[in-house]
């Protein structure tokens, strides 16, 4: 078994990434030629070429396909056990990949990304799209942690609640139902718009449940009646009730940060609909991680 130096290692995790010998540098703080030598160091000891150039990137070959989910599972798993015990923000040097949704980067990101900054100049938080094949990510380390509506999860993996919101409906500022308590039946007699196909907050997967908003808040639609309109993300909701005389059922939250700029504003409804939790999902092998837990207290206060 060929004998490898770390730093190889971490080369080839960087180029499978970013597919670029010039960004792969810049990430390591290392000269082109420097990770140039170390990936031909690296075929030697494989028998491998790993990656050929294609047109402007590089892209794996099957071999480096193969190795590419383990070893950097490894290399996130090597780093967990060096890493001192505490957690010092100011000193952190570190990227933490987050999968999230649209609901998260309009409400959220902002904020932590902003107070991160401050605190933690050191830290990268990289924020990824939900995705179908979110358990492998999360098994392979490309995702550190994932935030959405989970449920039927795994032993492997750990879940914890971040925050809580309720739906709301929503119409035109000028809509004939807007300034004056409405029921249902007066909802149900203008056009709907629905958020996301399947899951606004993710795609779904065969492993890890993500509820559809729905379900999650206890909306029932009458019998027959079906939105007339579908858009991928609340954002797009609300811009487009806004200019229209559909009504939709979306995040509270969403719609005080972006109705009055978008021209909604939320109904006064007879009956009041449960709130929804949204939680934080990541491997167990991170669960007593001091930097994740520094991460989810703050998230908690936004």
């Amino acid at each position: 078994m060929a004998q490898f130096d770390l730093n190889l290692l971490q080369t080839f995790d960087a180029l499978f990434e970013l597919r670029s010998t010039t960004r792969a540098a810049d990430r390591l703080g290392l000269t082109q030629s420097a990770v140039s030598h170390a990936l031909r160091r690296l075929r030697e000891a494989l028998g491998d070429p790993l990656f050929v150039r294609s047109g402007r990137s590089l892209q794996p070959t099957a071999r480096a396909l193969e190795i590419a989910p383990e070893l950097h599972a490894g290399l996130a798993q090597l780093r967990t056990a060096l890493a001192p015990s505490g957690f010092d923000p100011a000193t952190v040097r570190r990227t933490m990949t987050l999968s999230v949704g649209s609901y998260f980067c309009t409400l959220i990101a902002p904020q932590l990304i902003a107070w991160a900054g401050r605190v933690a100049p050191g830290l990268t938080i990289r924020l990824v799209a939900l995705d179908k094949e979110l358990p492998a990510l999360l098994e392979d380390g490309s995702v550190d942690l994932a935030i959405g509506l989970f449920e039927h999860v795994p032993d492997r993996f750990v879940t914890e609640p971040v925050f809580s919101d309720e739906f709301v409906w929503i119409a035109a500022k000028d809509h004939p139902l807007a300034g004056r308590t409405v029921t249902r039946d007066e909802i149900d007699a203008f056009p709907l718009l629905q958020i996301g196909t399947i899951h606004p907050f993710g795609l779904p997967s065969s492993m890890i449940e993500i509820r559809q908003a729905s379900q999650a808040s206890g909306l029932q639609f009458p019998q027959g009646k079906k939105p007339n309109t579908i858009v991928y993300d609340g954002s797009t909701a609300i811009a487009t009730v806004g200019a229209t005389d559909m009504v939709a059922f979306v995040p509270q939250r969403l719609a005080d940060r972006l109705g009055a700029a978008l021209g909604t504003v939320s109904l006064q409804v007879d009956t009041a609909h449960p709130p929804f939790m949204l939680s934080a999902l990541w491997h167990s092998r991170l669960r007593q991680d001091a930097g994740f837990r520094w991460l989810l207290e703050r998230m908690k206060e936004f």
